[in-house]
């Protein structure tokens, strides 16, 4: 599902060195989860710093079994190490904070790609990236529907995946369904090629 050779962007963002690595002011110091996804933070920004997928997934093993996190866990902390990276680095506009996005996406997808091997791992990926929107990351909102679109491009999360992240928002109140909104016409598109593909398979 996923390259072994990630290819170097012209845009990637700066080192490591010139990210701020605190925790959020959202988590909990006194939650597992919380000390868990700072402790993935810093391990990716390393392995950003050295230029290496393998430092990252070797480490990232040792914290999975360390603070004994399944897949679905360590798939969420991954992307949001990604998904902070891109807000981190310095842009300008939303199609330069979409650029940052693309590039930590197309370059470490690979490191994100041990940890959403099945579907409920890739929907916690997608509601992750709900979370990071609704509570301290506002410059990502406008760009959902896009960004979710670049991870189905790449591999990163498959139709199935999107398709039951809809199905289960449709039933949401209104107010939870911000982002399911904004994805309309990709998740009808996706529908609709889906369900045409059946179609010739019965034929």
């Amino acid at each position: 599902m996923f390259d072994d050779d990630i290819e170097d962007e012209s845009n990637f963002p700066p080192s490591a060195d010139s990210i701020n690595t605190d925790a959020d002011d959202a988590n909990d110091p006194n939650d597992d989860y919380g000390y868990f996804e700072r402790e993935v933070e810093v391990t990716f920004l390393r392995a950003i710093k050295k230029n290496k997928v393998e430092v990252a997934t070797f480490e990232l093993k040792s914290l999975r079994l360390a603070y004994n996190m399944d897949s679905a866990d360590c798939a969420g902390a991954v992307f949001h190490s990604m998904m902070r990276l891109a807000v981190d680095t310095p842009h300008n506009s939303a199609s330069e904070l979409y650029r940052n996005a693309a590039s930590i996406i197309t370059k470490w997808k690979g490191v994100l790609g041990f940890y959403v091997k099945h579907i409920d791992e890739q929907i916690e990926v997608i509601m992750k990236f709900e979370e990071m929107c609704q509570e301290d990351y506002a410059e990502l909102v406008p760009l959902f529907a896009q960004i979710l679109h670049f991870l189905y491009d790449k591999d990163v999360v498959q139709e199935d995946a999107i398709l039951r992240w809809g199905e289960e928002k449709a039933g949401a109140d209104e107010s939870d369904k911000v982002y399911l909104i904004q994805s309309e016409a990709f998740i009808q598109w996706r529908k609709e090629a889906s369900e045409e593909e059946d179609e010739e398979e019965d034929s």
